[in-house]
Parts: structure tokens; sequence; C-alpha cells
């Protein structure tokens, strides 16, 4: 009797710990989609603190300039290197909206033919 009790408990141990595993590969195309999406979220915001450090360092510099702490070749050449940042941090943020933009255009057609 205990030898059937342990085996049904080994059982349902077994069916306990596949269950979920069974689950996530019915799942998996829509979880790489929100996985990608999920990605692209992520990476959108990083972008989005990096460009506010960016125009930040930007504003502080411009304060340094005008409280006398920098001297014009500095300001100018500091400013050219912080604006090439930004310029290069919005160009990976455009890339990114756009193709978030065409993933949107694109789900609605696959989702009418199936």
């Amino acid at each position: 009797m205990a030898v059937l009790i342990a085996l049904g408990l080994a059982v349902l141990a077994v069916a306990f710990i596949a269950v979920p595993f069974l689950l996530l590969t019915q799942r998996d195309p829509v979880t790489k989609q929100g996985a990608e999406e999920a990605e692209r979220a992520a990476a959108l915001r990083d972008l989005q603190a990096e460009k506010e450090t960016i125009y930040e360092a930007i504003e502080e510099l411009e304060f340094d300039f005008k409280s006398g702490k920098l001297s014009a070749e500095d300001h100018a050449a500091l400013r050219l290197r912080h604006e090439a940042q930004a310029a290069a941090v919005l160009k990976r943020i455009d890339e990114l909206e756009g193709a978030s933009a065409a993933e949107g255009r694109r789900a609605p057609r696959e989702r009418r033919r199936a």
C-alpha cells in the first residue's frame, strides 16, 4: 500500500513540474513577439534616459561657459562632442520607434491571415 501511495505522489510531482513546460511550448510564438517588444521598450527607455543626460550636460556646459569656468575653445569642443552624442542617440531612438511603428502596421495584416 505504501508503494502505491509513493508511486502516486511521484506521478503527481512529475505532472506538477511538467505542466508549465508544456504550456510554455504552446505559447512560444506569442512569447517571442512579446519579448521583442519588451526588449525594444527597454532600449527606448534607456535611450531616452541617455538623451536627457546629454541634454543636461549641454545645459551645464552652457552655465559653466557663461560663469567663466570654461574657455571659448573648450566650450566649443565639448559642445560639439555632446551634440554628436545627442544626434547619435536621437537617430537610434528614431530607428527603434520606426521599427515599432512598422511592427504595429504589420500586426493587423497577420491577424487577418490567421
